[in-house]
């Protein structure tokens, strides 16, 4: 059963998308855990993960471990831009637009978190 697993891994790891390993973030608005991570873990582990918590900034966002990445909330976005915060809308997953303003890399690439492996 694992060797499928492995086999896919491998494929991945020596595929050319992750020669960009240093030049993409990943950014993801959420408002639930992301255990979906998990199936995408061969694809994205290498990256570097920009989360953008829409909703309620006192609920507690669950990461699997061993991604990189950094967690914003909406009190994250008021400190950062003060006055200037209100252009980042929420509850309506354009909250990743933070996502593509704090990345420092050349390449973004964004992914919802209902977004299953087919």
């Amino acid at each position: 059963m694992n060797e499928p697993a492995t086999a896919i891994e491998a494929a991945v790891a020596a595929s050319p998308l992750h020669q960009l390993k240093d030049e993409l973030d990943i950014v993801i608005p959420t408002i639930r855990n992301l255990d979906f991570l998990e199936m995408w873990r061969p694809f994205l582990q290498p990256y570097h993960l920009i989360i953008v918590q829409d909703g309620d900034p006192s609920k507690a966002i669950k990461v699997p471990n061993g991604f990189d990445y950094e967690l914003y909330n909406r009190n994250d976005i008021n400190r950062i831009l003060g006055p200037k915060a209100s252009c980042i809308s929420f509850k309506d997953s354009a909250c990743r637009c933070f996502g593509y303003m704090v990345s420092k890399k050349k390449y973004i690439f964004t992914i919802d978190d209902d977004c299953f492996v087919s």
